[in-house]
């Protein structure tokens, strides 16, 4: 058991407009559905979407009131994807950008619902926080930590591309696909992503974080995303930098998700070498 920090993505490949019309389902690999925990709590602290053509709205509604309030309409959020340039520019904007969370029960499951134009693509992205999670040790370190123990400063570039179905994971993609220049049996912290074209999210798999997904928005308002795993640290005042085994890079990927078809997004993986093991 262990504390563990989660993403998951839920999306529509093509709405079927109106109304809160549209459920989004999660993306495969993924839930929407809150993970059983013994003790401890589970938060959202961060959330992200994208429509791709228009403006949309969504709502998020849990069965347990501390969550969202009611069954009616729950919490709603706008998704203003016409903005600063045209909806096919934008790629992803923060819906819990400050310091407001979701508190969450154990195993409860939610509607995501959209209001949107028929045929639009539909995606929503968020981080969950476990306190304490069966099965999983992740490996995750604070800010302070992370800059005692820095050895050098790294950088690795990493094809990834969106999946030809909008909305859905691309192929997955080995860490050393691309750049394979990592120390044998050294340790590393992620400090974020920078792209060449903006993607609603970016995303990190393997062993080091217990199996589990983790991962950041890369839309056009999060372009300066290098340490954007530091910030949330930083943020929080919490482990939030993901740590990984350089011998585990052949089996550590990531996978991209966007609102528009086979949007290569171009990845340098933004890291510090670190001296030891971060626990």
């Amino acid at each position: 058991m262990g504390r563990a920090v989660v993403l998951n993505t839920a999306s529509v490949a093509s709405a079927t407009g109106g109304t809160f019309a549209d459920n989004l389902v999660a993306n495969s690999g993924d839930t929407l559905a809150v993970a059983s925990f013994p003790s401890g709590g589970a938060r959202i602290l961060e959330a992200w979407a994208i429509d791709s053509a228009n403006k949309a709205e969504l709502q998020i509604i849990y069965t347990r009131p501390d969550s969202s309030h009611d069954q009616q309409h729950g919490v709603r959020f706008m998704i203003p994807s016409v903005a600063l340039g045209g909806a096919g520019t934008n790629a992803a904007f923060n819906l819990l950008p400050g310091y407001g969370q979701i508190p969450l029960s154990p195993s409860d499951a939610p509607l995501v619902q959209a209001s949107a134009t028929a045929a639009d693509a539909l995606v929503y992205s968020f981080v969950t926080e476990y306190d304490n999670l069966p099965g999983v040790s992740a490996n995750f370190a604070g800010w302070e930590q992370v800059q005692a123990l820095r050895k050098s400063t790294f950088g690795f570039r990493c094809d990834a591309v969106a999946s030809g179905t909008k909305g859905a994971y691309g192929t997955a993609r080995a860490l050393n696909a691309d750049d394979d220049r990592f120390h044998a049996g050294s340790w590393y912290a992620i400090l974020g992503v920078s792209v060449q074209t903006q993607v609603t999210t970016v995303s990190f798999i393997g062993p080091d974080w217990g199996g589990q997904r983790i991962g950041l928005p890369a839309g056009s308002l999060d372009l300066r995303s290098s340490t954007w795993f530091v910030d949330q640290s930083v943020k929080w005042g919490k482990p939030m930098i993901p740590c990984f085994q350089a011998n585990n890079k052949n089996n550590t990927f990531i996978q991209v998700v966007d609102s528009a078809a086979s949007t290569s997004p171009k990845i340098d993986v933004f890291c510090y070498e670190l001296q030891n093991a971060p626990f």
